[in-house]
């Protein structure tokens, strides 16, 4: 509670009292002008106004009070102590010259002095309020209860100051840790001043220091309508919607966006407004709001953060430059040289990347990151002295890191040296973790080059059931497959590691499954190419996304959205949809049952058009449920790239995708599928295209906005 110092600045229309009691005109005037000069926050030349008027009248206790006051607030506390003085001497009988002279002493630290005097003033006028006001802040730290007496007496004498009085209450039975009392008066508080935001802080602040998050929230949302461009307060309404106990982003982005339009570079809205589209993976928008954001020049945090922004939306060369003006910015941070080492790395800099992480070890020896980092990729570069130094260096720090335990020994492995060593430092991480299908794989690895293929072979199947989505785990069974003469399982672990990879790493493996063919008879060719092409395929798994459909009908050309649906066992739908995704035309096939909305278009009959859709739309839904495979075998052993069926022709790419579907009830039609990606390691084509002599649609699938709930297990 902080001391209250009265003020006895007189209006105009008192001025009348002063001049009289001016022992002549100038000294009026030298006041008149110190008033003046006091309301204009001129305090030192209008206490120097005071004083001209003082020597000029010297009797005038007016003068001296409004002198003394002034004097208080600049500061002075001996000029003060001295008219105080003078005051109470030449009139001790007003309540209101011993208040003065008790602020005087409490300004001085002599306490006793100052509750001397108030006690004084408070005996002379029982209704002096400033005087019982004061006694109540003199006594609030040393003994809250009799503050609390003097308070309620003050609120007595002065009920329209019931909002500070209350709130001044609720802060001494706070610090009496009676917290229902102190909320009963924050209560009151509020209802008496719902305007006066001190005590509705304090009250929402308890609510928080008791988990009563949901009443906190309330609280802070109804000061909005009081404080609306208040920042600070936005943020914190924010952070407590992120907070565990209500954990409802969607409800706190509001919020953080209303701070951030007040101020774009408010450090707080601008990161959890970037933390919030990281969660939906919209990196580019996380990016943006921490570009404006003030702490970017300040924190090596925000740097880091962004950089890492740039980086998970494909913009390496701003990451890595904002990296090289971070590094310049903080010379001595490791962090920021660390990962701009990583950013040179990603970019195929890598000579730039070792040198960096070789400065910061040279630093900093025991930064095991950077140390980790220039290790793997020394390894990778192959550098094994330098691998293997820093690896051990490592180990001898950290003994136990299974992690750094595994490197070594793969790596040993990989290279065939020191097979016996490799062996115990990768059983050393097994046993740590034997959970870690990547230490089962090492250790699949190191038998596989001891010769010991059967044990090989069953760590690489534990391996596989943990990690069945990596394609070298899966090159690495096919290699143990094949060393163990099982042909049909090697081409198997082939094919899906194959199907995994791209560019020069799938030709490389497409190489070693022609190597093994030649060891399995034309007569298995069928059964195990179509069991790979299944293994990939959706197979009636529900599934759904959104397209964009290109149409081209006698040179006139259409695009529309659509929506593909499929459901089990065979339900398919394909709907196109025009402006707020209002549906405009819909075909359904249930098993053999079609039904489609009616249509037509020009130089087209709807009996030809419907003929054509419910042909397509079949075609579509067996390839999703997979019966297209059904009894497919190849035309002539390992020779070929096309599947016969009694239904329909399948040609494959060479890179063991289906490319093209022709039915042999209506061979005009042919079906075309590219652009395949992996989702939830099932293989799906972005686009699908019919051909008609006179008609094509395409349908380009949104990979953004598909929805597949199921995940593909591979069984090893």
């Amino acid at each position: 509670m902080g001391k209250k110092i009265t003020s006895s600045v007189l209006l105009l229309l008192s001025l009348g009292h002063a001049a009289a009691r001016a022992s002549d005109k100038a000294s009026y005037l030298h006041f008149m002008n110190g008033l003046v000069l006091e309301r204009k926050g001129s305090y030192d030349s209008a206490l120097q106004e005071y004083k001209a008027t003082m020597l000029l009248d010297p009797q005038s206790v007016f003068v001296h009070k409004q002198a003394l006051n002034l004097a208080l607030h600049l500061g002075k506390v001996g000029d003060a102590e001295e008219w105080a003085k003078y005051v109470v001497r030449v009139d001790s009988g007003s309540a209101e010259n011993w208040v003065l002279y008790g602020n005087v002493q409490w300004a001085k630290g002599d306490l006793e002095a100052a509750r001397s005097a108030f006690e004084k003033a408070s005996v002379l006028d029982k209704e002096n309020a400033d005087a019982v006001y004061q006694l109540a802040s003199l006594w609030s730290a040393k003994n809250p209860d009799k503050s609390i007496e003097y308070l309620k007496k003050y609120l007595r004498l002065k009920p329209d100051e019931e909002a500070e009085v209350q709130y001044q209450l609720a802060l001494l039975y706070n610090a009496k840790k009676d917290y229902e009392t102190m909320k009963a008066r924050l209560l009151k508080a509020k209802e008496a001043d719902p305007m006066y935001t001190q005590p509705r802080y304090l009250l929402a602040n308890y609510y928080e220091t008791i988990k009563a998050t949901a009443a906190a929230l309330g609280e802070y949302v109804e000061l909005l309508a009081v404080e609306g461009k208040n920042a600070e307060l936005l943020n914190h309404i924010g952070e407590l919607y992120t907070s565990p106990d209500v954990s409802n982003l969607p409800e706190a982005e509001k919020y953080f966006v209303k701070s951030h339009e007040l101020d774009k570079t408010d450090p707080t809205a601008c990161f959890w407004l970037s933390v919030i589209s990281e969660t939906r993976r919209d990196f580019a928008a996380a990016a943006g709001y921490l570009e404006t954001s003030k702490s970017l020049k300040s924190n090596p945090g925000t740097a880091l953060r962004l950089s890492y922004y740039y980086t998970q939306s494909g913009r390496y060369d701003r990451a890595i430059a904002l990296l090289e003006d971070s590094r310049d910015r903080w010379p001595d941070n490791p962090e920021i040289a660390y990962f701009l080492a990583l950013g040179y790395d990603d970019t195929r800099k890598t000579a730039k990347a070792v040198e960096l992480l070789k400065a910061i070890i040279a630093k900093n020896p025991d930064y095991p990151e950077a140390r980790l980092q220039y290790a793997v990729i020394s390894e990778r570069e192959g550098d094994m002295p330098a691998a293997e130094e820093n690896f051990r260096y490592l180990l001898v720090k950290d003994p136990g890191n299974a992690n750094i335990l595994n490197y070594l020994g793969y790596a040993l492995a990989d290279r065939g040296l020191k097979l016996a060593e490799a062996e115990e430092l990768i059983a050393k991480a097994v046993k740590a973790d034997p959970a870690n299908g990547a230490y089962r794989d090492s250790i699949a690895w190191v038998h596989f080059k001891q010769g010991k293929y059967p044990a090989a072979l069953a760590e690489i199947k534990e391996a596989l059931k943990l990690i069945y989505n990596d394609a070298v785990l899966w090159e690495h069974a096919g290699d143990i497959y094949s060393a163990s003469a099982d042909w049909k399982g090697a081409w198997r672990a082939y094919g899906n590691a194959a199907l995994m990879e791209r560019g020069d790493k799938r030709k490389a493996v497409l190489g070693k499954m022609k190597d093994v063919r030649g060891q399995i008879p034309d007569s298995e060719a069928s059964e195990l190419t179509g069991g790979l092409l299944k293994a990939f395929n959706l197979n009636g798994k529900e599934f759904s996304a959104f397209a964009k459909v290109y149409a081209s009908f006698k040179g006139k050309k259409i695009k529309l959205d659509g929506v593909l649906r499929f459901s089990a066992p065979e339900n398919f739908a394909f709907t196109l949809v025009g402006p707020l995704m209002a549906p405009m035309w819909k075909i359904r096939i249930e098993g053999n049952e079609v039904a489609m909305d009616a249509a037509s278009l020009k130089g087209l009959d709807e009996e030809t058009f419907g003929y054509w859709a419910a042909l397509m739309g079949a075609e579509l839904k067996d390839y999703l449920s997979g019966e297209f495979l059904s009894g497919a075998r190849l035309e002539n052993g390992w020779g070929s790239d096309r599947l016969l069926s009694g239904v329909r022709n399948v040609y494959l790419d060479g890179d063991l995708n289906v490319e093209k579907l022709v039915p042999l009830k209506e061979k005009k039609l042919s079906v075309r599928f590219g652009d395949y990606f992996l989702k939830n390691l099932y293989l799906i084509p972005q686009t699908i295209e019919f051909k008609l002599p006179f008609f094509s649609l395409k349908v380009v699938l949104d990979k953004n906005q598909i929805n597949l709930k199921d995940f593909n297990t591979l069984a090893p």
